[in-house]
């Protein structure tokens, strides 16, 4: 298997990206610092970088308010690159911890960044992201609880094992209010560097968010308390690296780089398979048992559709059977939903060039399959393969024509609304090779509404469709869409699953 298929399994983009270099800082010297705090990051015990949480005190409608802003720094491997990865978030609340404002900042590539902030108005959140592109208003209460509020609330409460509490939160990288639920455990012995101590263990959960065509589960969070009830410890996931470790220390201990080896991001998305699959592009089926650790309902983590059957085996296991679909099996002139032609902001078909490029693959060709299958030719001999490059919409990948499978994909999906094929993009696992053995590792594709069905394209590959070798976990149109929630249904499987390839039908 080639570099330019396996390594599509990083996506850690979904709530961060590669930093600039002269990234402002977090602090403002203009506002007096009320706390400030240094957390060490690590991940299986390798010192990955720092988050560095500040609190200063600003001057808004001749009121005092507390600007909360917490710093994201992480150092990663990506093959043998180095990848840093920034992202800042935080509010503003009154002194009575009522949320006045919020911001995020990611940080894409050398020259763009994606920012959003978000002002109370009228009882509303007012959200602007992309200056201004995206705008949008939420319904807010003075009851959500900020960062601020958030770190010194257990100080109040002085929680006891078997509390139970619910608390609303703003998710940036969702653009949502999310009930949170509060579940106060017991006391535990953590190890330290000066000998285990006794800490209150608390676990975040927040609820299921439905919407925008998609049911996100946001992983909880675990956070460690001292007698003081002062967090001290907290355990959190990330997509694309799974578990991250934060200690509360000193500023040197934070930003000094430990001497052990960075992790590899895409390795740690990689699920081993139990045998290989020879010319695994050309299966025409094949049977995935699939066990997922700590999910009742592994039969709801993945497509159930024309692609695949879903069929369950025992109590946690399942069946997947992949076959996908092969045109001209069916006849039918219903239309597609609009949603699947039309221009959103990750898939903006109406991009000048992303027009002149569709006109430039398809040429006079009329046949909607046929012009498919040329813009899926023309993606994968025109588009350099770029773990490194930025995400963002279609028409960034059609001026830089480089990317990853992400990018690939959304370039696809947007080439062919403008020349009229209904397209949307699916996520899920692809047959990989490493060191010679397989695995599945995340991955992206397009898919187009032919004749009433749904026929997959994958301009990575250029194979002319998409052979068993592609396990789906959801499609999406990305219509109405300002965030990547797309991309996180595949967070439910990777580092929580094991397969097993039972068969597989190579048409010869």
């Amino acid at each position: 298997m080639t570099r330019r298929i396996a390594w599509c399994v990083a996506y850690l983009t979904i709530v961060t990206a590669t930093a600039r270099a002269d990234a402002p800082k977090p602090a403002d010297s203009a506002n007096p610092v009320v706390e400030e705090t240094w957390e060490s990051v690590q991940i299986d015990g390798a010192r990955v970088g720092a988050v560095h949480t500040i609190v200063q005190t600003v001057d808004a409608d001749s009121a005092k308010r507390l600007r909360t802003t917490i710093a994201l720094d992480l150092t990663f491997k990506r093959h043998n690159a180095t990848v840093q990865l920034r992202m800042e978030r935080g509010d503003e609340e009154t002194a009575d911890g009522v949320v006045t404002a919020v911001f995020m900042r990611q940080y894409q590539g050398q020259e763009r960044k994606l920012d959003l902030t978000g002002t109370i108005e009228d009882g509303r959140m007012h959200v602007l992201i992309d200056a201004g592109r995206i705008d949008r208003r939420l319904r807010w209460g003075d009851d959500i609880v900020g960062v601020y509020r958030l770190e010194h609330m257990f100080q109040e409460r002085k929680p006891k094992p078997g509390d139970h509490f619910t608390i609303p939160t703003y998710q940036p990288t969702l653009n949502a209010v999310v009930p949170t639920q509060m579940l106060v455990k017991d006391v535990e012995e953590v190890a330290a560097a000066g000998g285990p101590i006794s800490l209150l263990r608390v676990e975040m959960r927040p609820d299921k968010i439905e919407g925008s065509g998609v049911s996100v589960q946001l992983p909880p969070e675990i956070w460690w308390l001292d007698g003081d009830f002062i967090p001290v410890r907290r355990q959190m996931e990330l997509e694309g690296l799974g578990s991250l470790l934060l200690t509360r220390t000193t500023h040197d201990a934070a930003t000094t780089a430990g001497a052990g080896q960075l992790p590899d991001l895409n390795q740690r998305n990689l699920i081993p398979l139990n045998r290989t699959i020879p010319r695994p592009h050309t299966i025409r089926s094949a049977v995935y048992r699939i066990a997922m650790r700590d999910d009742p309902q592994p039969e709801t983590a993945f497509a159930d559709d024309g692609h695949q059957d879903v069929v369950a085996v025992r109590a946690g296991v399942v069946d997947l059977h992949v076959h996908p679909v092969l045109p001209g099996g069916a006849k039918d002139a219903s239309p597609a939903p609009a949603e699947f032609l039309e221009s959103s902001r990750f898939i903006d078909c109406d991009d000048p060039h992303i027009k002149e490029l569709a006109a430039k693959a398809v040429g006079v060709e009329k046949n909607a399959w046929k012009k498919a299958l040329l813009i899926e030719r023309w993606v994968n001999q025109n588009m350099r393969p770029d773990d490194a490059a930025p995400f963002g919409p279609a028409s960034q990948a059609a001026h830089n024509l480089r990317g990853d499978c992400r990018l690939s994909a959304l370039l696809t999906a947007g080439l062919c609304r403008a020349e009229g094929v209904p397209s949307r993009t699916a996520i899920g696992l692809l047959y990989v090779e490493k060191g010679g053995k397989p695995y599945l590792g995340f991955h992206m594709w397009t898919e187009v509404f032919i004749d009433g069905q749904w026929l997959g394209l994958d301009g990575m590959l250029g194979q002319g469709g998409v052979a068993a070798d592609h396990v789906k976990v959801a499609h999406h149109s990305w219509h109405g869409v300002e965030s990547l929630t797309p991309l996180l249904p595949v967070r439910r499987v990777l580092g929580k699953t094991t397969v097993e390839v039972v068969s597989f039908d190579s048409g010869d």
